[in-house]
């Protein structure tokens, strides 16, 4: 993603979607977005429905349009994902009182801490539908991933496929990397991996069993 970044280096996210679509305000339409697409209900529901329906494990992804000088919310706002057990907050828009949010120890990655509020500005508009976030496209329940180096999406249907495969690509660098610092040469001939690269590895690999 885009722009999002971790508000505390060090915690690594991984979860499942729960998405939340903020659209930008407008006053001929701010009681229908106010209400987004649930009718009757308290200012903002879409947002608290969207907190609502995290469980155990869930990641709640925002989509602010990559307004990182927005907020999506605070700190009284953002303790019921706490409260809910859930994995973390991604969102390319702002995190208001981001210094309190993150004592609540999960992960949180965001366009950026703010003091300003988001509403009137943007105001949330729909739960589990399509979104983007960051310049990516997030399907509810997809897999969120996060860490030092920002946010990625893997689709809930590859998701183990394309884990074994970083699995294998990261012991083959490690093997690379163990064995260009063992003889002081370039790791430049084990690239695009080839015939020796793969050379290497199983003879890595197989010290590793």
């Amino acid at each position: 993603m885009n722009g999002v970044r971790s508000l505390a280096p060090g915690r690594r996210l991984v979860g499942r979607a729960v998405t939340l679509r903020y659209l930008p305000s407008r006053p001929d339409l701010q009681e229908h977005v106010t209400r987004g697409g649930y009718g009757e209900g308290l200012n903002e529901t879409p947002r608290w429905d969207a907190l609502e329906a995290l469980s155990p494990g869930d990641v709640l992804v925002a989509d602010c349009m990559g307004m990182g000088g927005t907020s999506t919310g605070g700190d009284v706002v953002f303790s019921r994902i706490l409260s809910k057990k859930a994995a973390g907050l991604v969102t390319d828009g702002g995190v208001r009182d981001g210094h309190k949010v993150i004592r609540y120890g999960y992960p949180v990655y965001a366009g950026g801490s703010t003091p300003t509020i988001g509403e009137p500005n943007v105001l949330p508009y729909e739960v589990n539908e399509p979104i983007q976030c960051g310049g990516v496209l997030v399907w509810p329940g997809d897999v969120i991933l996060g860490d030092e180096d920002g946010v990625v999406v893997l689709p809930s249907k590859l998701a183990l496929e394309i884990y074994d495969e970083c699995v294998h690509h990261d012991e083959v660098e490690q093997a690379i990397l163990d064995h260009t610092q063992k003889e002081g040469i370039s790791p430049k001939f084990f690239y695009p991996f080839n015939s020796e690269t793969e050379k290497i590895y199983k003879a890595w690999k197989a010290r590793q069993d």
